[in-house]
């Protein structure tokens, strides 16, 4: 009798992991397509709908990456309170600095602080943004950025684009290793190395 109740016992608990694991699987399918979705419609610019599957993609899985994204469309769709509330819900995030949004967060605070017109706090978080990113990741703009933060000075419109190429040049090379090991990060094919981790 004892066998069998350690028996049903084991196969309780296999079944228990086994649909853990299919709700796991699914919610990451989900939160995957979510964002391929999403970042589709971004490049097509297609804002608004880009926006609703971070969004979707948020309510799925509590990741930085979503609120970072749903930040990002809502600065291009010019609704900067929405982006200044996703950019803390992010930061609140007890991930936030171990994510590859890190970039995308810091970024498009200093933009959205710039175009509010506090131009010291943006330009504190750009310093931020510089430092941190010429330590982990090789960038053809960046002496560009920080030449604007040393002068005191922002071109606006110059500014968005160069940290949305460098962001999203971080955001790929991060993706390619985590997905494949092999790019910028991977060590053994005698690409750069990256610094560290953030400071």
């Amino acid at each position: 009798m004892q066998g069998v109740r350690q028996a049903l016992y084991a196969g309780c608990v296999t079944v228990i992991f086994f649909l853990a694991s299919c709700a796991s699987s699914d919610i990451n399918r989900a939160y995957s397509r979510y964002m391929f979705e999403g970042k589709q419609e971004w490049r097509a610019e297609n804002y608004v709908q880009a926006k609703a599957d971070f969004l979707k993609a948020y309510e799925v899985d509590k990741r930085v990456a979503p609120l970072a994204w749903a930040a990002t469309t809502s600065y291009w769709l010019n609704d900067l309170p929405a982006a200044e509330q996703y950019l803390r819900e992010a930061e609140a995030n007890p991930d936030f600095r171990k994510g590859f949004s890190y970039f995308r967060v810091l970024g498009y605070k200093a933009l959205v602080l710039l175009k509010q017109g506090k131009k010291k706090e943006g330009l504190a978080v750009l310093k931020t943004y510089v430092d941190a990113y010429g330590y982990v990741f090789a960038s053809s703009n960046l002496a560009k950025i920080a030449f604007m933060v040393r002068k005191g000075e922002v071109d606006l419109p110059r500014l968005e684009v160069l940290l949305e190429d460098d962001i999203w040049q971080y955001e790929q090379a991060t993706e390619q290793f985590e997905g494949t090991y092999t790019g910028f990060y991977d060590r053994n094919s005698g690409a750069p190395s990256g610094g560290g981790s953030l400071p």
